[in-house]
This record gives C-alpha cells, sequence and structure tokens, in this order.
C-alpha cells in the first residue's frame, strides 16, 4: 500500500508543447476503492489526449436498482418495490470520476468481454471525438464536462419504460454510462495539517472538535442517518471514498462545504415513505444532504447514488433570502432508482450549476439566483422543470440556461402529477413567472415518452389522474421560453397543453424560437388550451 497521504491517490502532471495557449496539464485519476468491488459492466483506462502517455485505469463504480426480476407490466401494483421504480428492475448506472484541467482521453471496455459495436455521447455536442477499435469505445473530452455514453444503443435506439404503441419496454435491464470529467478542486486538504482530521473506514466520524475539516479516508465509511454537520466546518471526500448515510444540518447551516469527487450512497437507507410510513415532513433526514440556511455554503463534486429520498436539500424561507450570502451547488451527480429522490428542491438562495441528475422524480423546482449547465435524464417519473416553485420568487429574476435533457422516457400515461419537460401541476398558489427566462435548452432524446409542456395550473381531463387538482389563487404570468430545441416529439402523440383556471390563469408567456421536432411554435393552435389563457406570444 502506498503511504498514507496518497491513498491511492495519483497525480500525474504533463508538460506538453504545442498545445495552443496550454503548456501543462494536470489529470487526477482515482484508483481501487478498498473494500468497494468496481462494476461488473465497464471498465475505463484514461490519458491526457494529445500526448503518449501510458493508459491509467481508474475505479468505476455503480449504482443499481433494485433486482425484482425482469419487468411484467401484469405485476404493477401488486409488487412492493420498497420505493423502486418497477419498470427499472435491475437496471444499472456505472460512473467514473476524475480531475482534469485539459483535453483527456479514455477507452471504455465491456467487462463480460461483448463487443462495443455503437457507442453515443450525451449531451451530444461533448461527442465529436469518439471511435470504435477492436470492440472498445474510445472517447476524448476536451474540457471538464459530465456526459453520458450510450453504449450499443440501449437508449438511442429503443423505446425504454413505454412504447410507442402504449405498451411497455419488457427486454432485460439496460446498464448506463457515465464519464464525470470534473475540474480540479481547489482548497483540498491536505492530511498533515493540524486542523484536518482524518475519518479511517468503519470509524464513526466526531460531529464536533477542534478541526476544521472532516477527510474521509479512502475506502468505505457508514455515517448512519443523519449524520449532524456543523457551521463553519468542511467535510471532504476524495474519489476513491464511497459513504453510507446521510448529512444532516436542521439550522444555522452557514459556511459549510461538502466536497470532492466521492460518493454518497443511499443504498443502506429505506424509502421513508414507502417502508416506513413517515410523513413528508418527517422524510429529510434520508435525503443524502439537507442544510437549512445554507448561506455561504457549498455542495460540490459528490456523487448522490440512490437517493432514499431528496437529494440535495439546501433551504431557506422565502422572507429570508440574502443575495449577499449565497449558497453553491456545482459538480455534483445524482444517481437516483427511487420515487421521491428529486434532484434538487426549491433552493431559493442558492447558485445551482453544471450537475448531472439521472432522478425518477422531479429534477429541480426552479428558483434561486441562477441555474445553469444541468445535464438531466430521466426514465420511469418525474419532470425536468417544476414551475410550481415560481411564485417563491417574488418576482425576482431567474435564468434557467444551457441545459440539456439527454433522456426523457415516463412510465405513466395521461398522468398529471409530472413527468414532462415543463410541468405546471395544479399544486402551490400565488402569482410567479416575472423575470424568470428559460433559455438554450436542448432536449435531445430522439423517443420522448410526452409532450414538452403540461402546463396546468388546474387539470382538465384526460389529465387528471390520479385526481383533480387546482392551484390556489395567482396567475402564472410573463414566463419567457427562448431558444428551446426539443429533438422529436411525444412517442405517444400528447399534444402540448396550456391549462389555466378561473383564479389562476396563464398569460402573458412568450415563446421565442421555440422548436419540437424541427417544427417552430408559431400560434396557440401548436397547444391544446382552455379560456383561461391569455396574450401568449410567439416570436
Amino acid at each position: 500500500m502506498k503511504p498514507a497521504l496518497l491513498y491511492l491517490l495519483t497525480l500525474f502532471s504533463f508538460g506538453i508543447a504545442g498545445m495552443a495557449g496550454t503548456t501543462s496539464q494536470n489529470l487526477i485519476v482515482y484508483g481501487p476503492v478498498p473494500g468497494l468491488a468496481p462494476s461488473d459492466h465497464y471498465s475505463v483506462r484514461l490519458r491526457p489526449a494529445g500526448i503518449d502517455a501510458p493508459w491509467q485505469s481508474t475505479f468505476v463504480f455503480k449504482t443499481a436498482c433494485k433486482d425484482f426480476g425482469r419487468f411484467n407490466p401484469k405485476n404493477l401494483g401488486k409488487l412492493d418495490t420498497e420505493g423502486y421504480c418497477p419498470s427499472l428492475s435491475g437496471w444499472s448506472h456505472s460512473y467514473v470520476n476524475f480531475e482534469t484541467a485539459g483535453p483527456v482521453e479514455m477507452e471504455i471496455t465491456k467487462v463480460d468481454g461483448g463487443p462495443i459495436r455503437k457507442a453515443t455521447v450525451h449531451p451530444v455536442r461533448h461527442g465529436k471525438n469518439i471511435y470504435i477499435k477492436d470492440g472498445k469505445a474510445y472517447l476524448t473530452l476536451d474540457q471538464p464536462c459530465l456526459v453520458a455514453v450510450d453504449i450499443n444503443g440501449d437508449m438511442c435506439d429503443q423505446d425504454t419504460t413505454r412504447t410507442r404503441d402504449g405498451g411497455w419496454y419488457t427486454g432485460p435491464p439496460l446498464h448506463g454510462l457515465s464519464i464525470f470529467a470534473n475540474p480540479i478542486f481547489t482548497n483540498k486538504p491536505q492530511l498533515e495539517d493540524p486542523s484536518v482530521y482524518a475519518v479511517k473506514p468503519g470509524q464513526q466520524p466526531p460531529t464536533n472538535g477542534n478541526w476544521k475539516t472532516l477527510y474521509f479516508l479512502p475506502g468505505v465509511h457508514d455515517i448512519g442517518l443523519a449524520y449532524p454537520l456543523q457551521a463553519n466546518k468542511n467535510y471532504y471526500i476524495p474519489g476513491d471514498a464511497l459513504v453510507y448515510g446521510s448529512l444532516l444540518k436542521e439550522q444555522g447551516g452557514h459556511d459549510i462545504r461538502i466536497f470532492g469527487c466521492g460518493t454518497i450512497s443511499g443504498d443502506r437507507l429505506p424509502h421513508p415513505e414507502r417502508i416506513l410510513k413517515l410523513h413528508y415532513k418527517q422524510s429529510y433526514p434520508y435525503s443524502p444532504i439537507t442544510i437549512r440556511s445554507p448561506f455561504n455554503s457549498e455542495v460540490e463534486g459528490v456523487t448522490l447514488a440512490n437517493p432514499a429520498y431528496w437529494s440535495c436539500v439546501l433551504g431557506i424561507s422565502p422572507q429570508y433570502f440574502d443575495a449577499t450570502r449565497p449558497a453553491r451547488v456545482h459538480w455534483v451527480k445524482v444517481l437516483g432508482w427511487r420515487y421521491n429522490s428529486d434532484g434538487f428542491t426549491t433552493q431559493a438562495n442558492s447558485v445551482i450549476e453544471d450537475c448531472f441528475l439521472r432522478t425518477e422524480d422531479d429534477t429541480i423546482y426552479p428558483a434561486g439566483l441562477g441555474i445553469r449547465r444541468l445535464v438531466i435524464w430521466h426514465d420511469a417519473n418525474g419532470s425536468a422543470f417544476l414551475l410550481t416553485s415560481l411564485a417563491q420568487q417574488n418576482s425576482r429574476p431567474l435564468v434557467v440556461e444551457d441545459c440539456d435533457v439527454i433522456f426523457a422516457r415516463q412510465s405513466q400515461y395521461r398522468f398529471s402529477g409530472g413527468s414532462r419537460i415543463f410541468n405546471m401541476r395544479g399544486e402551490g398558489k400565488g402569482e410567479g413567472g416575472r423575470n424568470v427566462i428559460f433559455r438554450n435548452i436542448r432536449v435531445e432524446d430522439p423517443r420522448p415518452t410526452q409532450q414538452a409542456f403540461l402546463i396546468q395550473m388546474a387539470t382538465e381531463k384526460p389529465y387528471v389522474w390520479p385526481k383533480p387538482v387546482s392551484r390556489g389563487p395567482g396567475d402564472l404570468v410573463g414566463v419567457v421560453f427562448q431558444n428551446i430545441e426539443i429533438a422529436a416529439p411525444s412517442i405517444l402523440g400528447e399534444p402540448n397543453i396550456l391549462y389555466g383556471g378561473p383564479d389562476c390563469k396563464i398569460r402573458d408567456l412568450t415563446f421565442d424560437n421555440v422548436t419540437i421536432g424541427g417544427k417552430k411554435l408559431t400560434s396557440l393552435s401548436d397547444f391544446i388550451t382552455n379560456k383561461y389563457v391569455e396574450n401568449i406570444y410567439f416570436k
């Protein structure tokens, strides 16, 4: 074993001559995680691009949906899935995390020895440099980014979960792969620093003390349910560490930093509602990260695998908004398999950027100081952008921009509660939408299950299941949708919907250069509407 300071963390520094504007490149590759088996589906090797450097093996993590056997739609409602999406039984997602300051080349191999015949990168703009050779895939990423690699057309070449005839996908479980090329994180703790407390695998970390930073050493840790975070403390999880459990700060969560390329896993936590029958207000401790009043706090880089409940909750009451002390969430990855494993809640005092979210519930409730560069993937449940939160903006400006929805698959059909790109599902109250812009959003899925827009202030037939609902008084007003490119319409032929209510109208929305399947939206004839929709503009 290497000396303790290194803990299998290898730093390579390479000099490069002749690259425009670049004189050096740093690549941090993480090796095996002691006590944890690597993915049984994929192996990955890395090296700096453009130079003749040796390949370096990196540890491939795997998270998986609970396996209830091959999916049979006849068993829906009869099988206790413990909160897992039944149509995803046995599916998995393998992933690697590394840090880089320049272009990186990688080699992807199937562990079972089967050939890779086709590989596509999503978002597609990052996949210009990929090819197949001798049954392996070779990919170059020019800069830090978070991508999925679809192997042998698993997602791109077939309908998954629901099929275009209204039936179900009943094929073998699908096994996804992501490459998480992070920037090199700054201000990492040093083990020789007396303010750093090193937590060994199997050791319960202290909850307080004269340390500034907890450093989870390489290996497998279990902190249990609701490990109590402390204000003015840092928590570092490197890329060769996995931490089971959840982190919680009930109040006063200022100046907390949770960071690193490691994983926080919910595998050992039950679903609080589906198994323990807890009320949602009792369920937050089961979220991987919950910080109340998170002023000047930061969550950076970590992977949240199989959350038992909402993935990252950085909550404040709207009356305590303070833009001078924002929270920040960036380079975070969410890989969920269960209902209620939403990505980000209404984070009214946060900036959220450069995150990857494969969730089986809603991705994000838009609010806060800015949302940008998200990569979004749904398989069975959940909406990309849930608009119910917009009233909490109190007309403060919000731009949601440069996001990619790479897969938008759903199990529901004519379900009012969610499962669209832009969704208002008849809940909440209060006017919202002024000064809110969604722009430069790309939905690149060639096989989306549902329509892109299901904006219902009050539900109408046939979109009333599981029950009719209506939002409280307050209009949706003034939202701008600008440069929205949606690759294809619903495979089920579902129309786009704008439904207002008598006390909650939809008015003064703008659709500026919004296209679906290459066709630009030009009038209300592109939607189904009711009489409570007014003054909709198209550019």
